[in-house]
């Protein structure tokens, strides 16, 4: 089918030509994706199988049939000038750039679609070429992640400023109680009163590690040169461990180009998390980072009781803690941290069994740069 014969063609030209025309016919035959020919008057000649599937005809239905069968009607009129337009200058291209394509189906029902133009010039004149992928299931999951954002900002947007003005308020009332009672309140009301300071304090925390995880979902487009010792250094100087935490580091002076902020943030989370949940007066924290291939690992591993195999899915959930009296963390550090990680492309794992203490978790970052993670 593909145009290869000279003027005078030999026998070895005619031979190339027909090894050229059935590569064609198989790759086109046999594509993952809906395919089909147009002449130059708009009219089917060719279609594979995964066009007549996709659209619901048989390959004799579609025959000689304009191309605009397989449009909504109200696309059909301005489509016959874009296609006249293509025929006239034609290039390989995505189609309608910029916005959504829509097919129909025979039985009447509409989806969203890509479409890639090229021409293909036959021993019986040129054809433009169509490769057609339904998109259904991509835009389905894009609106149930647009709907999810969608809540997840309105309801930062409710923590973040209907409830932080009754917080305030509650806040200035016990100083009002304070002032009133000067030097004379008893022991019991003071301290009644230290404790509602204490549970405001984790309510406007709160409110920011909410705020915090609403925005880890934002990728960041920074690349910058990572070495990875110093990532470390720079997070233990920004929040010292206190004297009772322990620390040793085994990273290189390695270096990749990445986005720093968001690495820095789940390192820093993973620190605070093991210190946090420790049970006991001396704590030990070990940080391990190193380059394999194409991913920065990063692991950091602690002594403390570590956590139950049934449990540790759940420890990754907003709000989620392993018992009661872990309320006042409120459970949000880890959801922050696996939030950024997969938002960049990398992925978590938590190793930690029943029968030994300890836990690790174990980071794997990409090394490079994606234009749907860090655009």
């Amino acid at each position: 089918m593909i145009e290869t014969i000279a003027a005078k063609p030999s026998l070895r030209d005619v031979s190339l030509s027909q090894k050229a025309d059935q590569a064609f016919r198989s790759i086109f035959e046999n594509a993952p994706c809906g395919m089909l020919l147009v002449n130059a008057q708009g009219l089917i000649t060719h279609t594979n199988e995964r066009l007549c599937a996709m659209f619901g005809y048989s390959t004799e239905e579609l025959a000689a049939q304009p191309i605009e069968i397989l449009l909504p009607t109200r696309f059909r009129s301005d489509h016959v000038g874009l296609r006249d337009g293509y025929t006239q200058a034609p290039r390989p291209r995505a189609m309608g750039q910029g916005r959504d394509l829509t097919g129909l189906r025979k039985d009447g029902v509409e989806f969203p679609l890509e479409i890639g133009l090229s021409v293909i010039d036959t021993a019986e004149g040129r054809f433009n070429c169509a490769s057609i992928i339904d998109i259904t299931d991509r835009k389905r999951a894009e609106l149930r992640l647009k709907e999810a954002n969608g809540q997840l900002e309105e309801f930062t947007y409710v923590a973040s400023h209907d409830l932080r003005s009754p917080i305030r308020g509650i806040a200035n009332l016990i100083e009002f109680i304070r002032e009133d009672y000067g030097d004379s309140a008893p022991a019991t009301v003071q301290k009644n009163l230290a404790r509602m300071d204490e549970r405001i304090g984790a309510m406007e925390k709160l409110i920011e590690d909410l705020l915090t995880y609403a925005r880890s979902g934002r990728r960041t487009a920074k690349i910058e040169p990572i070495v990875l010792r110093d990532l470390v250094d720079e997070v233990l100087a920004l929040e010292p461990p206190p004297a009772h935490v322990h620390i040793s580091v085994d990273a290189s002076d390695e270096s990749f180009d990445g986005t720093k902020v968001p690495l820095a943030t789940v390192l820093r989370n993973l620190i605070s998390n093991a210190i946090k949940h420790h049970d006991r007066e001396e704590v030990s924290i070990t940080i391990t980072i190193r380059l394999v291939h194409d991913q920065c690992i990063m692991e950091v591993s602690d002594d403390g009781p570590g956590i139950p195999e049934a449990a540790q899915k759940r420890v990754f959930r907003l709000f989620q803690t392993l018992n009661a009296s872990e309320r006042k963390g409120v459970g949000l550090g880890l959801a922050v941290v696996q939030r950024l990680v997969t938002g960049h492309g990398g992925a978590i794992t938590l190793l930690s069994s029943d029968d030994q203490r300890g836990s690790t978790f174990r980071v794997r970052w990409p090394r490079y740069a994606r234009t749907d993670l860090d655009d």
